[in-house]
C-alpha cells in the first residue's frame, strides 16, 4: 500500500512539474515574441509615420493661413504695417503649438500601440496556465501584434489636428467681415453718391442740355 501511494504521489508531482515547465515555456515564448527588437523598430516606425502624417496636416494649414493672411491684409489695406507683424507673430505662435500637438499625437499613438501589445501579452500569458502550448501562443502573439499595428494605423489616419490656427482665423474672419461691409456700403451709398454728384443727366453733373 505504501509503495503504491508513493508512486501515485511521485506521478502527480512529475505531472505538475511537467505542467509548470510547459507553462513556463509558453510564457517565455510569448515574452520572446513581444520583446523582439523588431517589434520596437515597428513601433518606432509607426511613431515616425504618425508624426509625418500630422506634420503634413499642420503644414497644409500653415500654407492656407499664410495665403489667407496675405489676402486679408491686402483687403484691409494693412500690408506692411504693424498688423502684419502682429499677425505673423500669431501665426508663428500657432505653428509652434501645432508642432507640440503633432509630437503629442505621435507619441500618444506609440504609447497606445505598446499598451495594446501589453494587453495581448497578458492575455496569452494567462492562457498559458490553461494549457496553451508554446507554438500556438507564439503564433497568436505575432497575429496580435500585426492586428494592433493595423488598428493603430487606421486610428491615426482617421485623426486630425483640428484648427491649429484658430487665433489667426479669427482675425481673417474679422477682416473678411469688414471687407464685405465696405463693399456693401459702397454698393449702396457709393452708387447713390455717384448718381447725385458724378454723372449722367441728373441736373447736378452737367452735360445735359
Amino acid at each position: 500500500m505504501g509503495g503504491s501511494s508513493n508512486s501515485a504521489a511521485d506521478a502527480a508531482n512529475y505531472a505538475e512539474q511537467a505542467r509548470q515547465a510547459s507553462i513556463a515555456r509558453t510564457q517565455g515564448r510569448v515574452n520572446q515574441v513581444f520583446n523582439s527588437p523588431q517589434r520596437q523598430a515597428d513601433i518606432n516606425d509607426f511613431v515616425n509615420a504618425t508624426r509625418s502624417y500630422y506634420q503634413q496636416d499642420l503644414n497644409r494649414q500653415k500654407g492656407n493661413a499664410d495665403r489667407g493672411l496675405k489676402f486679408a491684409l491686402a483687403k484691409s489695406g494693412l500690408t506692411g504695417g504693424s498688423t502684419q507683424v502682429d499677425q505673423q507673430r500669431v501665426l508663428g505662435d500657432d505653428y509652434g503649438r501645432g508642432l507640440l500637438q503633432v509630437e503629442s499625437k505621435a507619441q500618444g499613438a506609440g504609447a497606445s500601440l505598446s499598451a495594446a501589445d501589453q494587453d495581448a501579452r497578458s492575455r496569452l500569458i494567462s492562457l498559458a496556465t490553461s494549457g496553451l502550448d508554446a507554438t500556438t501562443a507564439a503564433q497568436q502573439a505575432s497575429a496580435a501584434m500585426r492586428s494592433n499595428l493595423q488598428a493603430g494605423q487606421s486610428e491615426a489616419q482617421m485623426g486630425s489636428l483640428g484648427d491649429s490656427f484658430a487665433q489667426f482665423n479669427a482675425f481673417k474672419q474679422q477682416a473678411d467681415t469688414a471687407a464685405n461691409q465696405r463693399r456693401g456700403y459702397y454698393s449702396t451709398f457709393g452708387g447713390k453718391n455717384a448718381a447725385l454728384y458724378g454723372g449722367g443727366n441728373t441736373g447736378y453733373g452737367g452735360g445735359g442740355n
